[in-house]
């Protein structure tokens, strides 16, 4: 700790200390009880610069796509919700929406939006999907759209979908509704 102590006296200059009011020297004891305060300062700020570095970037992610279909026919604009089964994911849920072929890959959000990951954590999910769609004709602001799809794909709690997302190999999954 000495070796540190000169060197940051050395390094700012706290050989002298003067008044920042009058320009007036101050003093062996105010320059130890500068070069004190200036060191303890650094020394606290050490660690919570090292605690402030890079941040975690989520958890272990592998790429998960698929495709979703009803009567055989690709589904554009389908809402996917992935929730894990058990809280060992580290993630809440993820969510994906369906291209005009049908097809998706999910995405995670991490740091409030800062961070978005390609895929999940390895484990096991339940899938909900939706569609909504206003009624044609309809586009009233108090006229809520609707789900097109069959209902029971439409709440964690009612859908019969799940996969498990492996750590290696690929991890497609087909939903056809």
């Amino acid at each position: 700790l000495v070796p540190m102590v000169r060197t940051l006296r050395n390094r700012f200059n706290l050989k002298t200390s003067r008044n920042i009011c009058t320009g007036q020297n101050l003093g062996p004891e105010s320059n130890m009880q500068a070069a004190g305060s200036r060191i303890l300062f650094l020394i606290i700020l050490f660690p919570c610069a090292i605690g402030c570095g890079a941040k975690s970037s989520g958890p272990e992610t592998h790429p998960v796509s698929g495709l979703v279909t009803l009567n055989n026919a690709p589904v554009d604009g389908a809402m996917l919700q992935f929730t894990p089964v058990s809280p060992e994911a580290g993630i809440s849920g993820a969510q994906a929406m369906s291209r005009p072929d049908g097809t998706f890959e999910v995405k995670i959000n991490l740091d409030m939006g800062k961070t978005v990951k390609t895929g999940l954590p390895p484990g096991n999910y339940k899938v909900a999907i939706t569609k909504l769609q206003s009624t044609p004709g309809q586009t009233a602001p108090n006229i809520p759209p609707k789900n097109v799809l069959p209902v029971q794909y439409a709440t964690i709690e009612s859908t019969p979908l799940t996969v498990t997302v492996k750590a290696e190999g690929e991890n497609h999954f087909e939903f056809p509704l």
